[in-house]
């Protein structure tokens, strides 16, 4: 359920990119590098929590709370550790869907360049005669607020 939301999600995205003008190679250099980024966002998460892992240690080395200190130390590095995990292959997942990203929004750009092409002239003709009837409409309500103020 999580991934049909998700890719709903992108797919979406895609079509509001292209309406803001980006084109595929760009959204999958941008999805690429995310992917990339997480990657090293997990390998730094992982350094922080072994060196947190490791102080805790060391601050209960000796004391009552010895056992207490090192078992929460080794959570905090084993979290870590999965954290990492966890980034790297969403980070490897991303970076496998970059090309379908980028072909998506490709494609919602030739959708709607194709549906300008169709709608365009039908809503310039639109445009023009509620134009006309708007201007139509405008002078007889000047007229009928002439009449009723007294003014000609």
């Amino acid at each position: 359920m999580n991934r049909q939301i998700g890719l709903g999600i992108a797919l979406s995205l895609s079509l509001a990119i292209t309406a803001w003008g980006c084109n595929g190679d760009q959204i999958e250099s941008g999805v690429k590098t995310t992917g990339t980024k997480l990657e090293k966002a997990g390998g730094a998460i992982e350094s922080g929590t072994k060196s947190l892992g490791e102080k805790i240690k060391e601050t209960g080395t000796g004391s009552k709370l010895e056992g207490a200190a090192s078992t929460t130390g080794a959570v905090i590095e084993k979290g870590g550790e999965k954290t990492r995990e966890v980034l790297d292959k969403t980070g490897e997942k991303l970076k496998e869907v970059a090309p379908a990203a980028g072909k998506a929004v490709d494609k919602a750009g030739e959708k709607l360049q194709e549906l300008k092409d169709k709608a365009g002239p039908e809503l310039k003709d639109l445009k023009e005669k509620a134009g006309e009837k708007l201007k139509e409409l405008e002078d007889k309500a000047k007229d009928i607020i002439n009449k009723e103020t007294g003014k000609n």
